[in-house]
């Protein structure tokens, strides 16, 4: 209720804005601009972030706080480059001119209203703020499935058409469609979180991959692992190394007067694509069932449950987890994501055989 509140808000704000101030070119100028600095803040709101968390500054905040800024600084700058490029008006008359601002206001204020429910999907806001997508009771979470949606799905609206032109005409090398394939319900469900000690971000270097590999047959086939799998999908291991190092110096370590560390599998994303070597295209995320306790026998956990690693977890500053992922058979594992910033790149997927070979025999 809160969120399209919001969204009818900023809408009917924009609208009068463009009514009283504008005119048919000025309006459709004004939702370009405002359409290509939401895009712009998407795309670059990360690596923005990472570069002022290293110093220390904003916290939990800071991904919220640079995504409204870089928007508002594009979006202004556009605004003042346009106001001395701009062409002639068009006047159809009063009445037209008058219904055409006003259409053209809904789509401006959508974009608007969408950056800010996307900036408070990146605070530490309790998840129930500006909506729940993913109710926290439940325990059975499907990542593409969120329990709740916008009706004027301004959110999604500003999510599905960056990342449409970060893959399209605005693809790079990298493009958000891969690094981020499902944002909004990535920012929801990494948010489910009780305790204190579970920040939504990390350090840069909270997490590394020392390799990734396909589960041994017999592993893949055990009857837990068997039931968490869908058709068309395979199972692999991805051997991930967690620093309890403080956030600022770059590990996953919030809570240093406790030394505690808490993580759920929502916040474990493994990005897949084609090929190892694609990231301009389109990803596909995929979320761990659980990790290994040992070579044989699986722990599986549920999306949210909150897992506390505490100090003595942490040999040497490292906890070494071998995460189970159920990826699709067409895909290849390209990088791990933790919590909102943190990013493990993975070089090659092993075969079975290969692993057999690296592990020492007892």
């Amino acid at each position: 209720m809160i969120a399209e509140l919001i969204v009818i808000v900023v809408i009917f704000t924009v609208m009068g804005y463009i009514f009283l101030k504008g005119t048919i070119v000025k309006s459709f100028v004004f939702f370009m601009n405002d359409l290509l600095a939401a895009t712009v803040a998407l795309s670059f709101f990360e690596t923005a972030g990472r570069l002022v968390i290293g110093y220390g500054y904003g916290g939990q905040w800071i991904f919220a706080g640079v995504l409204v800024l870089i928007f508002a600084l594009v979006f202004i700058l556009l605004l003042a480059i346009s106001d001395k490029l701009m062409p002639e008006d068009l006047h159809l008359g009063d009445m037209i001119d008058q219904v055409v601002r006003c259409v053209i206001a809904i789509p401006t204020g959508l974009v608007i209203a969408g950056v800010l429910i996307i900036a408070v999907n990146l605070s530490p806001l309790p998840e129930k703020w500006p909506y729940q997508r993913f109710a926290m009771d439940n325990k059975n979470t499907k990542p593409t499935e969120p329990d709740k949606t916008l009706f004027l799905n301004a959110d999604g609206f500003v999510a599905s058409f960056s990342s449409t032109l970060s893959s399209g005409s605005m693809s790079g090398k990298k493009s958000l469609a891969t690094f981020h394939p499902d944002l909004l319900n990535e920012l929801s469900l990494n948010r489910i979180v009780t305790e204190e000690s579970n920040p939504i971000v990390a350090g840069t270097e909270a997490i590394a991959v020392s390799k990734a590999y396909e589960a041994d047959p017999i592993l893949a086939e055990s009857e837990p692992i068997k039931k968490s799998r869908t058709a068309g999908t395979k199972t692999i291991i991805v051997q991930t190394d967690i620093r309890n190092t403080p956030v600022k110096d770059g590990g996953a370590l919030y809570a240093i007067e406790t030394g505690t560390v808490t993580l759920t599998m929502a916040q474990l994303r493994l990005i897949c694509t084609d090929s190892a070597d694609n990231l301009s295209g389109r990803g596909q995320v995929v979320y761990p069932v659980g990790w290994l306790i040992n070579e044989t026998t699986p722990d599986l956990k549920t999306m949210t449950e909150e897992i506390k690693l505490t100090g003595s977890d942490f040999p040497n500053g490292v906890k070494t987890l071998k995460l189970i992922y159920n990826i699709p058979s067409d895909k290849v594992p390209v990088m791990l994501q933790f919590k909102i910033n943190a990013v493990a790149e993975i070089n090659r997927l092993q075969t079975p055989e290969e692993e057999t070979q690296q592990t020492p025999q007892s």
